[in-house]
């Protein structure tokens, strides 16, 4: 069952413009020069020099995804995208959240010359980490067969 999005819910992204100038002015094999591209959020590693990114084809307009150098990419902004194609194909990793705006306002001003948004990352990566750790993981499964072999109780 595919799960319906409500019109009025917004997902927040970084959006910016694939440059008319990349690759001699050509465009990639996947976009034009000029095309609206969909941003996914810079990884846990914080290098920012490839996006993979989310935009219309060349050839038919339909989306599509593609890695493309950060250099190719200008007029970076967040704005919150409500378009329920692109939705499901960014979301996840982005969502409706303050975090989430805040990740994309925070690169979206780092391109334009600010701060890298370390805070803003730190918080994103605390909001998105696998929190469940304890009998359910391999290692707590094998701690607790040792445990009960050997007479002990599993704390």
């Amino acid at each position: 069952m595919e799960m319906e999005i409500d019109n009025d819910r917004a997902v927040w992204c970084i959006v910016a413009t694939f440059l008319p100038e990349a690759n001699d002015g050509k465009g990639s094999a996947a976009f034009e020069p000029g095309t609206k591209v969909y941003c996914f959020p810079p990884n846990v590693s914080g290098a920012y020099e490839s996006v993979k990114v989310i935009g219309a084809e060349r050839r038919g307009g339909k989306l599509s995804s593609s890695h493309v150098a950060a250099r190719d990419l200008a007029s970076w902004s967040a704005e919150p995208v409500r378009n329920r194609e692109v939705i499901r194909q960014i979301s996840p990793p982005w969502d409706a959240s303050s975090v989430s705006r805040g990740v994309a306002k925070g690169v979206a001003a780092w391109k334009s010359g600010g701060a890298w948004p370390a805070a803003e990352i730190r918080e994103w990566n605390r909001a998105h980490a696998q929190t469940q750790v304890g009998p359910d993981t391999l290692f707590g499964r094998v701690r607790g067969m040792i445990s009960k072999a050997l007479g002990r109780e599993d704390r």
